[in-house]
């Protein structure tokens, strides 16, 4: 694709219109105004209205020009500059998840040709509940506060009529949406008509100048984007067709920023090739992002694309069962160190060092008043508040002014729905429950006999209350395990109160309590250990987010693996909570399962089920882990396909070296948790997945909102790459991958992820994925050239593939999955079975078994 199709485009009648000119997105923190989830901007008036109305007023004066491209604009306070919109998605979406009420705002404009000049119907769709305004010519045409209509399968359809004039019409979108996920997005169709939509450059430089630029955004390519001492901080160009010619007076200019906004190293490149800004070993570890500017003949700012990228020193740990204490002061010296979002577990790791003249009084004040704000995730650092307070009842090291300013805390908290008081926590999920319980039954601990002043109730009803919906909370994940099952993002934010738990139930009334908690501890830990490759739990994974499945450095469970099992990475960025917590207590993981997670000769195919689902027909979450020593694939069997899912993550390879390959169904180009599903994580439409050992497939059916699906695929990071016959291959030591689409699979030619990634954008298509090893195969050739002969069918969609491997694999959407005539098993799975250990689904009842060590677990006390 040109650089001009990003700035005109032909849009056939009840497609998405595109391209867009974007002022934002804005954000402004509404918190100190809107109280809890019911939003009041004055007595009786509903923020969703009338404070909205007020909002709108304010924007009418941008709403109503004809912007162009690097014009400079404002909305309530904040200034930015009109850009161009690229994304090749179906739904055009944008936001950030916050602990608090956010507006989030944006503006669009484009200008529409149509075909069939007239009154003409459009349809404006969105995801989530909020408000847009459209103008056409500067005539307000839709609002749709002024007609609520009903979500269908989670979208909401605005049908309205307008006139559109012959030549151009300049048409304007506001969005708006007060909530903790100030999330907006749109798709606008223009119903029954074609149009041809355009953007303008500003008026000193024409359409053909701008097109060349365009071609030199596209040609950027960042090989990588997490970075190691010893590497090159780069990309490469392959363009130059605009800034190269100083006649075009377009020059672009590349920054390296840091976190804090600061702009460390800067170029401007203006030939083709790599573009270099400094070595790894010259930055910190920690998040950076990589700026290309372009500026125009009057230095104005044209366009910009922004890289994301990443540095991290590895930290290599004391290896051995017998070395835990080592890692553990590793740990917390590490954290001690490095202050990361939620910075009380520094503070914890500074007092469990005995630092106590290093703690920094003022992040346990501000955390205190993060809690007395009744913050999302006020659950996840009042664990830190209690922690203290219990080492605190042993022995005073805190003033008597902090230890009352966390007493009031812990006694004004809300611990549950059925307590006063309005709130933005969150409460509902697996995680969530087990924290509110926990922090409720250690508060209780704490003042048994003290009135706390939110609930009306003292310290014993609270402990007593609690202690019910813990011990079922435990017993539901002995005997049937996780809703968020493999969890990478939340089983170290469960592992902490645990923790907490386990540590302070330590008196004889408790000791069943306690040993329940222990066996909760063993069952995740066992999952980490059987089904982590190298330290990385690439599983499936009921819950995570787009940072923890692209970097395995950067997963929340991966530094439990550096402490618990000398796996793993100790890394800047990485959250506290579960490592400090576990690095300061007195439970330790069983041998057997250090053994298991250092095995580097076994071959072991695991069968798993795991979960109660409310919310869907699935009830259950079946799927495999095969893992050996020179790759590990997992996949979910057959999980509710063709819905909507904003953080499932279905399948994934994991190789050597860190490196990870896995699919999704974007819902759109950005990423973040704000945007959920994103680009990486969850999916606009789940496929259907099956595996049978080391063979899977993914059949997708995209909808109206998808258009691709696609796989992380970093060629610069493998040992090997080839493409033959429509297949690509990858080797990584002596682990080997080959994937496929039926659809037709490319490499990504754009976005931070050019070259990175593969895509199919049939809309009706199955990847199939083989793994193998040297071991089986013996050389990368014998792999590649085997399975490239390897006869792939589709009739009437059954996919049929000739596996050398396994034999004649049969699937696809709607089809009986089979092997050689057999059907391949996808349902009713025990909870654990493989070589390594055995639970029946609602047995609570677990055996592990590691050659001569055997270890039981019970949860039916």
């Amino acid at each position: 694709m040109t650089g001009h199709n990003h700035l005109s485009k032909k849009v056939e009648a009840g497609t998405i219109v595109k391209p867009w000119l974007i002022l934002g997105p804005f954000y402004e923190d509404f918190s100190a105004r809107v109280q809890g989830l019911t939003f009041f901007e004055r007595p009786g008036a509903i923020v969703g209205q009338s404070a909205m109305l007020e909002v709108v007023d304010d924007a009418r004066p941008v709403l109503v020009t004809a912007p162009y491209e690097g014009q400079a604009a404002g909305f309530r306070g904040q200034s930015r500059r009109w850009s161009l919109v690229r994304s090749p998605e179906e739904y055009l979406s944008w936001g950030t998840y916050n602990i608090s009420n956010y507006l989030g705002a944006v503006f669009l404009s484009t200008r529409l040709t149509p075909e069939q000049p007239g009154r003409r119907v459009l349809c404006l769709f969105t995801r989530i509940s909020s408000r847009a305004i459209v103008y056409i010519n500067g005539v307000e045409v839709l609002d749709t506060l002024l007609i609520p209509v009903k979500s269908v399968d989670g979208v909401y359809e605005y049908a309205f009529e307008a006139e559109l004039n012959p030549g151009e019409n300049l048409v304007t979108v506001g969005l708006f949406r007060m909530a903790r996920m100030a999330q907006v997005g749109l798709r606008l169709e223009v119903a029954d008509s074609a149009v041809e939509a355009c953007v303008l450059p500003p008026e000193n430089i024409s359409m053909q100048v701008r097109a060349s630029v365009e071609d030199e955004v596209g040609s950027l390519r960042l090989a990588r984007d997490i970075f190691y001492p010893g590497q090159a901080v780069s990309y490469q160009l392959g363009s130059t067709a605009a800034s190269g010619s100083p006649a075009n007076g377009i020059r672009l200019q590349a920054q390296l920023i840091d976190a804090a906004g600061q702009v460390l190293h800067e170029v401007q490149p203006a030939e083709v090739g790599p573009v270099t800004l400094c070595q790894a070993e010259d930055l910190t570890d920690g998040h950076y992002s990589l700026i290309n500017t372009w500026y125009g003949p009057d230095e104005a700012p044209l366009t910009q694309v922004v890289f994301n990228i990443h540095k991290l020193t590895p930290v290599v740990p004391p290896a051995g069962y017998e070395r835990i204490e080592e890692r553990k002061r590793m740990v917390l010296e590490h954290y001690a160190g490095n202050q990361e979002s939620h910075a009380i577990w520094s503070e914890v790791a500074r007092y469990a060092l005995e630092n106590y003249a290093e703690i920094n009084i003022g992040v346990i004040r501000s955390t205190c008043e993060f809690i007395n704000a009744r913050k999302d995730c006020s659950d996840f650092v009042i664990q830190g508040i209690l922690r203290l307070m219990f080492w605190e009842r042993e022995q005073r090291h805190l003033s008597t002014e902090v230890n009352a300013m966390m007493k009031d805390t812990v006694l004004n908290f809300k611990y549950w729905v059925d307590e006063p008081g309005d709130t933005v926590m969150y409460m509902g999920s697996e995680n969530h429950r087990l924290l509110f319980h926990i922090a409720e039954w250690m508060a209780g601990h704490l003042y048994p006999t003290e009135i706390f002043t939110n609930s009306g109730q003292n310290g014993l009803y609270h402990t007593a209350k609690s202690y019910v919906y813990i011990t079922e909370w435990l017993r539901q994940r002995g005997r049937f395990g996780f809703d968020e099952w493999h969890s990478n993002s939340y089983y170290p934010i469960c592992i902490s109160p645990l923790i907490n738990l386990y540590d302070f139930s330590n008196n004889e009334g408790y000791y069943k309590l306690r040993q329940m908690t222990a066996a909760i501890l063993d069952q995740m830990l066992f999952y980490m250990a059987a089904d982590s490759y190298q330290g990385i739990f690439g599983t499936t994974h009921g819950r995570s987010y787009g940072i923890y499945v692209k970097y395995p450095d950067f997963e929340g469970t991966t530094s439990l693996n550096w402490l618990y099992f000398a796996t793993g990475s100790l890394s800047k960025g990485t959250s506290g909570m579960g490592p400090v917590c576990g690095a300061t207590s007195t439970y330790k993981p069983p041998e057997i399962l250090y053994a298991m997670a250092n095995d580097q000769s076994a071959v072991v195919s695991a069968r798993r089920r795991q979960g109660i689902s409310r919310n869907s027909n699935a009830r259950h979450a079946d799927f495999l882990v095969y893992r050996t020593p020179d790759y590990m694939l997992s996949g979910i069997q057959d999980h509710r396909k063709g819905e909507y899912e904003s953080s499932t993550h279905v399948a994934q390879v994991t190789l050597g070296n860190k490196n990870v390959i896995f699919w999704s169904c974007p819902h759109t180009v950005g990423e973040g948790s704000g945007l959920r599903p994103d680009y990486w994580s969850g999916s606009t439409t789940l496929p259907r997945v099956i595996q049978t050992g080391n063979v899977m497939s993914l059949s997708w059916r995209l909808t109206k909102f998808a258009w691709m699906s696609h796989c992380m695929f970093e060629q610069e990071r493998f040992d090997e790459v080839r493409f033959v016959n429509g297949w690509a291959f990858a080797r990584v030591g002596d682990g080997y991958v080959a994937i496929y689409a039926t659809g037709g699979l490319e490499v990504a030619a754009s976005g931070q992820y050019a070259g990175r990634e593969l895509q199919c954008l049939a809309k009706e298509h199955t990847w199939l994925v083989e793994c193998n090893r040297r071991a089986d195969w013996g050389s990368f050739e014998a792999f590649v050239s085997r399975i490239a002969l390897a006869v792939v069918n589709v009739e009437n969609g059954v996919v049929t593939y000739q596996s050398p491997s396994v034999g004649k694999f049969v699937t696809g959407w709607d089809v009986q999955p089979s092997v050689d005539g057999q059907p391949v098993p996808i349902k009713g799975y025990p909870m654990i079975d493989s070589a390594w250990g055995h639970a029946d689904f609602g047995s609570g009842e677990l055996h592990l078994t590691y050659g001569d060590l055997e270890y039981d677990l019970w949860f039916n006390q």
